[in-house]
C-alpha cells in the first residue's frame, strides 16, 4: 500500500500545540509516512487566544533546519491553517499574498467571536442557533475562493450537549450538500482529519455520511490530516481510514500532487 501523507500536524509555532518540528518529523518516520506538512495556526480575531502567536519568519527557520536534517528520509511541506471568519477575509488574502505556502487550510473555528466548542457557545441556544449559523460560514469560506483545502468539515458536531441533544447528519444534509457542491466548483479538495477518532466519534471528519455525499456530488480527491497538536498523534488512525476512504472510491492526495 501507498505510503501515506500527513497535511495536517501543529507545532511550537500554534499556540495550543505541544510538539516541536523535530518531534513530528521523529514521529513519522517512524509511523512510515512519506512526508508532513505543518499547518501552524493563523488567526486573525482578537478575541482568538491564538491571535498574534503567530511568527512566519520563526516557522520557516525550524523548516528549513528540519528539512536539513530530515530531509533525505521524509519530505516536508510548508503550511498554514487559517481561522475564516467573513469579516476578516481582505487580512487573510493580504496575508496569504505576502507569504508562500505549499498548502493553505481553510478552517471554522469560531462563530460570533466565540470558539464553538467551548460550553458558553451553546448556553440557551436552540438546535438551529447552535448548528446553522456554522453551516453559513463554512459557505462563505467554500465561497471565498481563498483556499484550495478546507478542513474538518462537520467539526461543530464535537459540540458536547449534557442533555438528549444531539448532531444528527441527516438533518443538515442539504446545507452540507450545498457546501459541498461549492468545494467541487472551485476545485477544492475536502481534508479526511483523524482527530475525531480521538474524540467520541466512530469515523473522522467529515462523516463517512458526508464522504458518500462528497463523492456522489462528483468529489474525486481528500487530503488526509491527523491534526496532531503533540508528536504521538503524527499519522493517527491514517490506515483504517485510508482504507475506508479507497473502498469509497475516493483518491488520497500524495507528496507530489502538492
Amino acid at each position: 500500500m501507498q505510503a501515506l501523507f500527513d497535511f495536517h500536524t501543529h507545532s511550537i509555532h500554534s499556540y495550543d500545540a505541544t510538539a516541536t518540528f523535530d518531534e513530528l518529523c521523529k514521529n513519522a518516520l517512524k509511523k512510515g509516512l512519506q512526508g508532513i506538512c505543518v499547518t501552524d495556526h493563523m488567526d486573525f480575531d482578537k478575541k482568538d487566544p491564538g491571535y498574534g502567536y503567530y511568527n512566519y519568519d520563526a516557522y520557516m527557520k525550524d523548516v528549513n533546519r528540519c528539512r536539513e536534517i530530515y530531509g533525505d528520509r521524509l519530505l516536508i511541506k510548508t503550511g498554514v491553517e487559517i481561522t475564516y471568519q467573513k469579516e476578516f477575509k481582505d487580512k487573510i488574502k493580504q496575508f496569504l499574498g505576502n507569504h508562500k505556502f505549499d498548502y493553505v487550510l481553510g478552517a471554522v473555528h469560531l462563530i460570533d467571536h466565540v470558539f464553538f466548542l467551548n460550553p458558553e457557545y451553546i448556553l440557551g441556544k436552540t438546535i438551529n442557533e447552535i448548528f446553522e449559523p456554522y453551516w453559513q460560514e463554512v459557505l462563505s469560506m467554500a465561497r471565498s475562493s481563498l483556499f484550495r483545502y478546507i478542513a474538518h468539515l462537520d467539526f461543530i458536531k464535537s459540540v458536547e450537549f449534557k442533555d438528549s441533544r444531539e448532531f444528527r447528519v441527516n438533518d443538515w444534509m442539504p446545507e452540507i450538500t450545498e457546501i459541498l457542491e461549492n468545494i467541487i466548483e472551485s476545485d477544492a479538495i475536502l481534508e479526511v482529519n483523524t482527530s475525531a477518532l480521538r474524540r467520541r466519534h466512530t469515523g473522522p471528519y467529515p462523516s463517512w455520511a458526508i464522504l458518500k455525499r462528497y463523492k456522489e456530488l462528483g468529489g474525486t480527491c481528500v487530503a488526509m490530516g491527523s491534526d496532531a497538536h503533540s508528536a504521538q498523534h503524527v499519522g493517527f488512525g491514517f490506515k483504517e481510514t485510508a482504507r475506508r476512504v479507497r473502498e469509497l472510491g475516493l483518491k488520497i492526495l500524495r507528496k507530489q500532487d502538492v
